[in-house]
């Protein structure tokens, strides 16, 4: 059996076309190669004029997940700068360039008293975290998962001494950008401002941001200069995705090469909520006449589902896998990825 990875793929999901893991999406060039055949991506979906699309029901194939796969950090400095920022987080273009030495951040607002930390001291403390996050736009198929450097929010505001009428947290760049949220929301999830991704330092005019677990990316205000505690008499609301959103799911590999009967087809990319689970990942090849359905319950929450899914080619023809996610209560993928193959004799 020959393992390929594969000629004429196509991916195309949600309408995104973002690098992502290290594997690219679809491009105009690959495209080329189709010539006059070559599929068309609308509005997340892939259609191929004249084509019908050979069907195999209940599609069989290996199927194995991990949770520790990332992006890497060139990607994730990119995504903030293009597509969650167009939609999710204030653009980068709107700061000023400001060096490493000279940026400070002022927790204030109903503190005991106004703290000024430069980034150099924060950067410093003992008590700086490490891990692995994701930054989910609500608005968007953007999704990334990082392994970031930072402090915590609640020792932050603890070293101005917080009063305890405060309810409100509110992160501002310099222009005063920032969307509020409810302290204890805050605190729950540790939040962290963080300085570094992947071990390297935020680009200029950053420096600094503040991720979330289990939110999505709007809230992620970047180049954070201010921490504003407040009062509210009604808490403000933390909103999640928009619904076509949620359980997102996309075929991140582009190969090259020939396929023929009894090859091995290896495709791999994501499934993700937000932090709710993802118990199942499902395939199509006959356009979601049928579903195989693979348990993901093993999972965690606090991490994507990197998926990997090896089919042996059965005939030769056209075919188009279709792949979407399920979650803990019952959501499927509205938006399902889908990738365009041939097989030849």
């Amino acid at each position: 059996m020959k393992h390929a990875t594969g000629v004429k793929i196509f991916s195309c999901t949600m309408g995104a076309s973002l690098v992502l893991g290290g594997i690219g999406a679809i491009t105009p060039a690959l495209a080329q190669q189709w010539g006059a055949d070559a599929p068309a991506c609308a509005n997340g979906a892939i259609t191929r004029n004249a084509v019908d699309y050979q069907k195999i029901a209940n599609v069989s194939g290996s199927f194995s997940f991990t949770q520790d796969t990332l992006t890497p950090a060139d990607e994730v400095f990119n995504l903030f700068g293009t597509a969650v920022t167009s939609m999710c987080a204030k653009p980068g273009y709107a700061f000023d360039k400001v060096a490493y030495e000279e940026y400070y951040l002022n927790v204030g607002g109903m503190v005991d008293k106004v703290h000024t930390v430069s980034l150099a001291e924060l950067a410093n403390m003992d008590e700086k975290q490490q891990q692995n996050m994701r930054c989910s736009c609500g608005m968007s198929p953007a999704l990334s998962m990082a392994n970031v450097t930072g402090v915590k929010v609640s020792d932050m505001v603890e070293l101005a001494g917080v009063s305890p009428e405060a309810n409100t947290i509110t992160f501002k760049d310099k222009d005063g950008y920032g969307l509020p949220l409810p302290l204890s929301y805050v605190t729950e999830k540790e939040a962290l401002l963080v300085y570094q991704i992947d071990g390297q330092q935020l680009p200029e005019g950053e420096r600094l941001q503040v991720w979330i677990p289990d939110t999505v990316a709007k809230y992620f205000t970047r180049a954070v200069t201010d921490i504003e505690l407040s009062v509210s008499d009604d808490l403000p609301p933390v909103e999640g995705p928009d619904a076509e959103y949620r359980a997102k799911v996309n075929i991140l590999n582009t190969v090259n090469g020939t396929f023929k009967v009894g090859d091995m087809i290896s495709f791999e990319g994501y499934a993700d909520d937000c932090g709710n689970q993802v118990t199942a990942v499902e395939f199509s090849l006959d356009g979601g006449e049928t579903w195989t359905a693979f348990d993901t319950t093993a999972s965690g929450t606090d991490s994507w589902v990197y998926w990997h899914f090896d089919y042996v080619t059965e005939a030769e023809g056209i075919f188009k896998l279709d792949v979407r996610a399920v979650t803990d209560d019952g959501t499927v993928s509205p938006l399902a990825s889908s990738m365009v193959f041939e097989v030849e004799e």
